[in-house]
């Protein structure tokens, strides 16, 4: 009885799981949702310069995850939040120029915009996941995770950042 009891404890989640994010998970192209979010990544776009066609612009290493999204239950204080996760490292997307990040969001009325990561140069490779939110503390609330091959993604020497507006 020891070993089972043992052995059980083992298979326990630890205290502070009751905290864990619900992740909804989908591909690129794919829509997925959470408790208060429906978000599609229409596109992944590489580049060494970003620009929102307007007046900002920046050079670097740079990851643009294109965006469709819409609230679910409520738009009070939903704005979009963007994370990248590569390997043990995580990425807030940049509120620099016309970006998504903090987009207001509208219930069942999808919206469009680019997220735009800045990422170290060697960092633009392998695997990664794209987690949106509609909040900046998701505890205990849904999430929306999409992998990404970054092999896949051609690095290009300046990408635009898509203007925000209503969904296609």
């Amino acid at each position: 009885m020891v070993v089972a009891a043992w052995f059980l404890l083992q298979l326990q989640k630890p205290e502070d799981a009751v905290y864990d994010s619900f992740v909804s998970t989908a591909s690129v192209g794919e829509q997925a949702v959470s408790r208060n979010l429906a978000a599609t990544v229409t596109d992944v776009r590489a580049g060494r310069s970003v620009s929102d066609g307007i007046r900002w612009t920046a050079e670097g290493t740079w990851l643009v995850v294109d965006v469709d999204a819409a609230t679910v239950q409520t738009e009070f204080a939903s704005l979009l939040k963007g994370e990248l996760r590569i390997g043990d490292r995580t990425y807030k997307a940049t509120e620099r120029g016309s970006t998504a990040q903090n987009m207001s969001l509208i219930t069942g009325v999808p919206r469009h915009g680019s997220l735009a990561f800045e990422l170290p140069e060697d960092a633009v490779r392998g695997e990664a996941t794209v987690v949106l939110s509609w909040q900046d503390d998701h505890t205990a609330d849904g999430v929306i995770e999409v992998a990404v091959d970054l092999d896949d993604v051609a690095m290009q020497n300046e990408v635009t950042l898509d203007e925000i507006g209503w969904s296609r």
